[in-house]
């Protein structure tokens, strides 16, 4: 029975945590690629297991578990009707920043009923179990380590086995196989509860110290705080690696493995503390990100990464604990399970709603750090006993006030015995504060000490001009060396303007003369006399300055905040002084593309990032036939695949070749004192029919042909495989 059990629970918790990733990339050309999508989903998958646990508190309150049995496998039945698992026709996102409820209603239409009923199905089984005279019936939590790593078990298997071997589309039919033999299992579990003799009596836990008495409303909220933290946290973390990278399924899985194997830790230990080593190794991990935040730390973006996995790892390991340590009796069990859900979901709610349009930035994330630094448990040791006599408002916001003295007065680059004054008051820093973490209080104060201090010093020193939110990203205009402007997503610059009058229409960045976009333009000058040209992408408006009167020129931007501060003349001005005046088309480029006129373009720039990650669904063989369709019989298509960590040539070439085209690529690295400072390096490749129809490039020794010579697959939209470009 146990066994029977815990297979259900496990095959259950798979199919949900492989429908999550699987639906979300579904979704995701729809929305332009946005690392918002995935974020969107969570919260809305978080909702919905909070719905699926309050089902199985409510059925378990009012009705035995007989008839609960009985009413779950009927649901389970029922909601084949949802099969198969795919994105229905007619579903249209806005052309606005509002489409979380747009995503919230496809996902109830497509996935809503299976997914909330597996999501009851662990809390349910365990509930059985209590209710059965089985010798386990008091120890019923060992299932849900097992329900967690059936869900590891789900998000692992996507990255690594179903997304590079399977189509979008076979996954749809094996998920709905695998639902079908989740409904057998539950209902052998439920012939298994109507058979065996039910327990009568509620016997009190014979091996734990815990009391049968109802949880008090403090201990309620304590666990509502203790799942809201980690849930936010895993938003932040994963929004944070996917925006410079790609919204790909890897970059969702691991932060939500991470995620569930701290639960898989917690509740198999069984114990009722957490563990001391955990609590120093978040001790001192989150100090250290702190210090790096603080002082904007140059360092690899791999260390950078990992800094950022294990703060949030150990949070959630250390938080977990706390959770799983005050667990409650078995009788209480679904109500338990409830309150973790509903502060997970409001963690999600939190980020994906309720932070874009309180903050202008990505402030959330460090605010969540700082509760998650008071909500650890408390510790003493005999240092720990000394320094706790000294006041708390001095002691615990010492170590801000330090490096935040040393950034305000300019100290920073000096030195001390051959050390820099940074690094002295960040070590200095950093052993006060772990000497403060016996105390979750005066830890929490000393970690927001330096995190009020970083504020102090970006309001005083700060180049920002403007910062502004929307759901596809966090953008920021800074006041630059030249004197100029810059458009930054992430960490990436998206176009920047001098301000002087002798350059302000010179194209800079990753547009410059000297580049390979001002090489396109010199070579296809009389060709595009009079013609159309079209742009996916707008960043600031750069590359409009190769315009000339009477062409017609196009964006589409998939974000209507671009368009406001590209538009807006005290940042920008390219769009109102260049020599065309451009239309600019707001939504996904694939669906906006699909409603121009055959052959509209000569020339058509692909040049649509997330900071550093192009959307997956522009380089798909659906997407080159779209550019086919809206390109001229002698029509450019121009990519820009620069990217600081994934490889595109492959991915390009192989499209290319498919569509029976040819391609030119170059690697361009700018010569600083020709160029000027506001020069990037570049990597685009041209694309035509014939090489005569790329102009003068087809024989510059700059250019070299771009050939699909690994036979690498094509992506397709029900076929892509990030993974397999990344450099590592």
């Amino acid at each position: 029975m146990l066994a029977l059990f815990a297979v259900t629970t496990v095959v259950s918790a798979f199919l949900l945590f492989w429908i999550e990733p699987l639906f979300a990339k579904m979704v995701l050309p729809l929305l332009g690629g946005s690392p918002a999508v995935w974020n969107t989903s969570l919260m809305y998958f978080q909702a919905m297991l909070l719905l699926g646990y309050l089902y199985a508190h409510l059925t378990s309150r009012y009705l035995s578990s007989r008839r609960q049995a009985v009413v779950h496998v009927t649901l389970l039945v029922l909601a084949v009707i949802s099969l198969p698992v795919r994105v229905p026709s007619g579903w249209v996102p806005p052309a606005s920043n509002n489409v979380i409820p747009w995503l919230s209603g496809l996902l109830t239409f497509a996935v809503g009923a299976p997914f909330l009923l597996l999501a009851a199905t662990a809390p349910l089984v365990q509930r059985w179990l209590t209710d059965s005279n089985h010798p386990s019936a008091q120890t019923p939590y060992v299932l849900y380590a097992a329900s967690n790593a059936g869900s590891l078990i789900g998000l692992l298997a996507f990255p690594i086995v179903m997304e590079p071997h399977l189509r979008l589309s076979e996954q749809s039919n094996l998920w709905g196989i695998g639902y079908g033999v989740a409904v057998a299992l539950a209902v052998t579990c439920a012939v298994i509860i109507w058979r065996r003799p039910q327990r009568t009596v509620q016997e009190p836990e014979k091996s734990s110290s815990t009391s049968d008495e109802s949880p008090t409303l403090i201990a309620r909220v304590r666990w509502l705080a203790l799942a809201f933290v980690p849930s936010s946290l895993l938003l932040g973390v994963t929004t944070y690696l996917s925006t410079d990278v790609a919204a790909m399924p890897l970059l969702w899985v691991v932060p939500l493995a991470l995620y569930l194997i701290t639960f898989i830790i917690v509740f198999a230990r069984g114990a009722r503390t957490v563990n001391r080593f955990a609590l120093t190794i978040h001790g001192g991990l989150i100090t250290l990100l702190s210090l790096a935040l603080f002082w904007q730390l140059d360092i690899s973006l791999r260390s950078l990464y990992a800094l950022h996995l294990g703060v949030f790892a150990a949070t959630a390991l250390v938080l977990h604990g706390e959770l799983a340590a005050s667990r409650p009796s078995p009788r209480y069990l679904t109500e338990f399970y409830l309150w973790m859900a509903l502060g997970g979901a409001l963690g999600g709610a939190f980020n994906a709603i309720v932070a874009p349009l309180v903050f202008k930035s990505i402030a959330e994330y460090q605010l969540v750090l700082v509760a998650a630094c008071f909500l650890r448990p408390s510790w003493r040791w005999r240092v720990g006993e000394v320094v706790r006599r000294i006041p708390v408002p001095i002691l615990s916001t010492f170590p801000g006030l330090l490096v935040g003295w040393v950034a305000w007065h300019g100290y920073a680059d000096h030195r001390v015995l051959g050390i820099s004054v940074k690094v002295v008051s960040s070590v200095a820093a950093l052993l006060m504060i772990l000497m403060l973490s016996s105390s979750a209080f005066r830890f929490g104060i000393a970690i927001a000490g330096v995190a009020v201090a970083s504020l102090v010093l970006n309001t005083r020193y700060g180049k920002d001009l403007l910062t502004a939110r929307s759901f596809f990203g966090s953008y920021r205009v800074q006041h630059v060396y030249g004197p100029a402007h810059r458009l930054v997503h992430g960490t990436t610059t998206h176009g920047a303007q001098y301000l002087d009058p002798a350059r302000r229409l010179i194209p800079q960045t990753y547009y410059h003369p000297g580049g390979p976009v001002g090489q396109i333009f010199t070579s296809l000058d009389s060709m595009l006399a009079g013609k159309g040209v079209g742009a996916i992408g707008l960043g600031a408006g750069t590359v409009l300055c190769y315009s000339k009167p009477g062409e017609n020129w196009t964006f589409f931007e998939i974000d209507p905040l671009i368009r406001e501060i590209s538009t807006d003349p005290r940042y920008f001005t390219y769009l109102r002084d260049c020599a065309v005046r451009p239309r600019i088309v707001i939504g996904d480029a694939r669906l906006t593309l699909s409603r121009e006129p055959e052959k509209r373009f000569s020339l058509l720039l692909v040049d649509a990032f997330s900071s550093d990650a192009i959307p997956v669904h522009l380089l798909t063989r659906e997407a080159f036939r779209l550019y086919e369709r809206v390109l001229d019989d002698h029509g450019v298509l121009f990519v820009h695949i620069s990217n600081k960590h994934l490889d595109l040539k492959p991915v390009v070439a192989s499209l290319a070749a498919d569509a029976g085209l040819v391609a030119l690529i170059e690697d361009h690295e700018p010569n600083d004192k020709i160029d000027g400072d506001l020069a990037y390096p570049s990597e685009w490749v041209a694309i035509a029919h014939q090489l005569e129809d790329l102009g003068a490039v087809a024989k510059d020794s700059r250019w070299t042909a771009l050939v699909d010579s690994t036979g690498y697959k094509p992506w397709s939209d029900d076929y892509s495989n990030v993974f397999s470009v990344i450099k590592w």
